[in-house]
């Protein structure tokens, strides 16, 4: 393994150097050096957002192509999650799940520049993975994550031309009168939603031995990082001469100082982004970081070459929707507070939002006693507010998935819930609950107001992934499990039963309130 990270090393520096086209010579070289980065993070939608109020690819791309305009040493980067979850990386077209293809092929049109690898980059496949990768025309970055195959560990390929993702990218900058920036970027990703495919290294060990292998050769460092706040911060202790990080993984922007080093994080899906301008001085190596948060909204227009792929996938999106069921445009409700779907709440307890979900599940399965969901099925991470669409509920339980009604033994339910409640808070198998509540003052589960009995058998209300064992800690809740009773599931001759999608149903039940 070393030695597959050494030899990472020595193609960061070999295969990952990039240089801005040189300028028309204008005046004596002042020492002086501008460069820009346009930051974007944890990205999952190609439209504007809101009711068309916020966020959008097309107006991303026209900030850059401003920014570009007045510095045409400016670098785009996003640092990870951007090829799931998705809604439209759910649908089929061309007869394979999209997965991801729609946001590669966006961000190829709006001139991204460099990526690296966010938790959620390995939902995919290994197969769908390495086609978006291959598919990219920017580069990706990455120190600390490699390909695992049946012969070893080796780099992930990126681009048609299949070059070996490198633990660094370098650009050599120069200015119109003539002064030379060296600046190296190292990436890491946290070792969350781990696949079997994926080799994880340790983020902090691989950022220091990178950075010490970088710094003799560079002008300036700075990281393209995907983990958390507090992990960005440890990472600038550590290692002290990174100074700026561009970070994802938070979906809300932050900015904050560590020592004389700095972590900018823009709010998720392109609702913000930011813009570091940093000016070098080679006489005296001195480096100053200007950043700041710009809104994505209705005061950019949209840049047409984006806008133009972007349209072509939202009407894939369309046709796809409507073969289902849906009219993404239609307008549900207005939620005057927020609906919190952000995975901070909805895996530590329960939320409005995730109140009105188990809801429609209870009452698109009016036989049942009690309801459970996974939190995991929500993978919104964010907050609906004002016109709430379909196709916010859409991309609220993007998964979709049926309902169905499940005998279980008290005694097996009691085990459910408990793990739900505590073995996986924090994690997509935190289980919402209605009509189940537990009384911590007797320590015991209540069902409606009596207590469970662990000989009776329930009528539970559940997503059908529940009853395949694919939960976490849950892998014993299957068909044949002791304890499991008979299974009730949507007859497929009623088309309009919305236990056949859970958007449906909470739809339903949005429109019958």
């Amino acid at each position: 393994m070393k030695r597959f990270f050494t030899l990472l090393l020595l193609t960061g520096f070999t295969l990952s150097c990039r240089t801005s086209k040189p300028p028309v010579i204008k005046t004596t070289d002042d020492g002086k050096i501008e460069v820009v980065f346009l930051q974007l993070n944890d990205v999952y939608e190609i439209t504007p957002l809101e009711g068309g109020k916020v966020g959008g690819l097309a107006r991303v791309a026209t900030l850059r192509d401003q920014l570009k305009a007045q510095n045409f040493n400016t670098i785009t980067v996003l640092a990870g999650d951007f090829l799931n979850p998705s809604v439209i990386g759910t649908l089929k077209h061309e007869g394979s799940r999209i997965a991801g293809r729609q946001m590669v092929e966006v961000l190829n049109a709006l001139g991204l520049d460099l990526a690296t690898f966010g938790n959620h980059e390995f939902d995919l496949s290994e197969t769908d993975l390495l086609k978006r990768m291959q598919e990219s025309k920017f580069g990706w970055v990455s120190a600390n994550v490699g390909h695992k195959t049946p012969t070893g560990v080796i780099p992930f390929t990126s681009g048609p031309d299949l070059s070996s993702v490198t633990p660094t990218w370098i650009y050599n900058f120069v200015d119109e009168d003539g002064t030379r920036l060296k600046l190296g970027v190292i990436g890491v990703t946290l070792p969350s939603n781990q696949a079997p495919y994926v080799h994880y290294g340790d983020f902090y060990q691989a950022a220091a031995s990178t950075y010490a292998a970088l710094q003799a050769g560079s002008d300036v460092v700075v990281g393209l990082t995907h983990l958390a706040i507090d992990e960005d911060k440890e990472l600038l202790r550590r290692v002290p001469g990174i100074k700026l990080i561009m970070g994802g993984h938070e979906h809300d922007h932050r900015y904050l100082q560590v020592g004389d080093s700095y972590i900018a994080k823009a709010d998720a899906n392109a609702k913000t982004a930011y813009v570091h301008r940093l000016q070098f001085d080679k006489n005296t190596k001195k480096l100053t970081v200007a950043s700041q948060p710009v809104n994505i909204d209705s005061t950019f227009a949209f840049q047409p070459q984006t806008q133009a792929m972007v349209q072509k996938w939202t009407d894939i999106a369309a046709r796809s929707f409507q073969e289902l069921g849906f009219d993404p445009n239609t307008i549900l409700m207005t939620a005057t507070t927020p609906l919190d779907g952000r995975e901070s709440s909805i895996r530590h307890g329960s939320t409005n939002l995730t109140e009105l979900i188990i809801k429609a599940v209870s009452a698109a399965a009016p036989d049942a006693e009690l309801s459970i969901l996974n939190s995991g099925a929500i993978r919104i991470d964010d907050q609906l507010s004002g016109p709430v669409t379909q196709y916010d509920i859409i991309r609220t339980l993007p998964y979709g998935g049926k309902i169905v009604e499940v005998e279980m033994k008290g005694e097996l339910l009691e085990k459910v819930l408990t793990i739900g409640r505590d073995q996986n808070a924090g994690e997509g198998g935190f289980l919402q609950l209605d009509r189940a509540t537990y009384d911590s003052a007797r320590k015991q589960w209540l069902i409606g107001e009596k207590p469970l009995n662990r000989q009776q058998m329930y009528r539970v209300a559940m997503p059908g992934f529940l009853i395949t064992g694919g939960e976490k800690n849950l892998e014993f809740l299957k068909l044949d499990s002791p304890g499991i009773g008979k299974v009730y599931e949507p007859d497929a001759q009623h088309k309009s039963d919305p236990r056949h999608d859970i958007r449906s149903a909470v739809i339903s039940y949005i429109n019958k309130k």
